[in-house]
């Protein structure tokens, strides 16, 4: 299992103490990954809790966006420019990651080498995985658009239904966010 520490998420609005820590935590991440939304939004009104169906296929990262106070190793995989995620309905996961863009052969063997590893959606939305031999689950505050978001220094639009998995550290803060695109069919 990969430090917790090297992982985050961010949250807060004005609601219910829990729901407007959730938006105000969405729209901090969006931000700091430089989507936030063109007009002003809640993030309730932009992003959704996951659902199983939702992960279910194969996702490209298009972005990651780290807490600048977290020490990034660029020579851990889990910060490869390249990554993707296959969800298979047999709740295996296998996270691929590459120094090099991932074409279709690369997929195939990455994926063949990949160690799968058990996940899940609970009740709140949140991914949880489950490494063979991991002491813990890791869990990921797992969200998904449901309207576009334009980044406003860029001018680069996120679609409806890209997924934004935000990891924290064991103190419960944000620490990385990663933004996921579906790419091709289920499982692959």
């Amino acid at each position: 299992m990969r430090s917790v520490a090297s992982y985050a998420s961010v949250q807060t609005l004005k609601v219910t103490r829990p729901c407007a820590r959730r938006v105000v935590l969405a729209l901090a991440v969006l931000a700091g990954l430089g989507t936030a939304p063109a007009v002003a939004q809640e993030a309730k009104d932009v992003l959704r809790p996951c659902t199983t169906t939702d992960l279910v296929g194969t996702w490209e990262v298009i972005r990651i966006g780290v807490v600048p106070s977290t020490r990034v190793d660029r020579t851990d995989p889990h910060f490869y420019r390249y990554q993707r995620y296959v969800f298979s309905a047999n709740a295996t996961m296998r996270h691929l990651t590459s120094k090099t863009r991932i074409t279709p052969a690369l997929h195939r063997a990455l994926l063949s080498r990949a160690t799968p590893t058990t996940w899940s959606v609970d009740g709140n939305g949140r991914l949880v995985t489950e490494r063979e031999g991991a002491a813990d689950p890791e869990v990921a505050t797992c969200e998904v658009l449901t309207r576009p978001v334009i980044d406003p220094r860029g001018g680069v639009a996120s679609p409806p239904g890209d997924v934004l998995l935000t990891h924290a550290d064991g103190a419960d803060r944000p620490v990385m966010r990663r933004q996921l695109r579906r790419l091709g069919g289920a499982g692959d």
